[in-house]
């Protein structure tokens, strides 16, 4: 395992050499995303309100907003399960370029195999605490579909700095740490039941 504090937007090598477990740090913008930016990008064919040369990474998440005058702040930023997305992922890596989307749990098969092929990675959230991580934001760049999706959905633009810690739960090689903790996990329930010959248990 390694630290990388790495600049954005990512090259596609900054994303090939990391590994499974390797922790990140981020430095630049990013920016939100959650169910109605996907289909309205895939499904229903809508331009993103981003430039995807200059934005490449993106946070499943639903945010607790503050409006501060003319400005916005984030009072917590609160991580959303990337698996819910995973009908639209491969889809949504391939057409916006991206190399690294962050979020609780992990992503599935189809969303993995994108990755893999386009040089992409999943970080996982972990136990970040939102307000902790929200004072990592220098800025909010701009907010796009607020009017009409309301702060939770609306796809916000945050400059960041030394945002993280973050944990690579999928590497573009195909490796997923979920799957390794389930593996390793098995593994003790199986010498436990040997140990206590639970397999052989039975209620009475």
């Amino acid at each position: 395992m390694a630290t990388q504090r790495l600049t954005l937007p990512l090259s596609e090598a900054d994303t090939r050499r990391l590994n499974v477990g390797d922790v990140v740090y981020l430095d630049g913008q990013i920016y939100t995303c959650r169910s109605l930016f996907q289909i309205k990008v895939v499904e229903q064919g809508g331009a993103p309100p981003i430039d995807v040369d200059q934005l490449n990474v993106m946070l499943h998440m639903g945010g607790i907003m503050r409006r501060m005058g003319e400005t916005w702040a984030p009072v917590s930023l609160l991580g959303t399960s990337s698996i819910r997305f995973e009908r639209l992922g491969a889809q949504i890596i391939e057409k916006l370029r991206l190399r690294a989307i962050i979020g609780k749990s992990t992503m599935g098969k189809n969303t993995m195999n994108a990755m893999q092929a386009h040089g992409c990675v999943h970080l996982a959230w972990g136990a970040l605490i939102g307000s902790i991580l929200a004072e990592r934001v220098v800025r909010v760049v701009d907010v796009h579909h607020l009017a009409e999706w309301g702060p939770l959905e609306a796809t916000w633009i945050f400059e960041v700095e030394n945002f993280g810690p973050f944990v690579v739960d999928i590497d573009t090689r195909g490796n997923n740490l979920f799957d390794r903790v389930t593996e390793q996990v098995d593994k003790a329930f199986e010498k436990a039941y040997e140990a206590f010959d639970l397999c052989n248990f039975t209620y009475t």
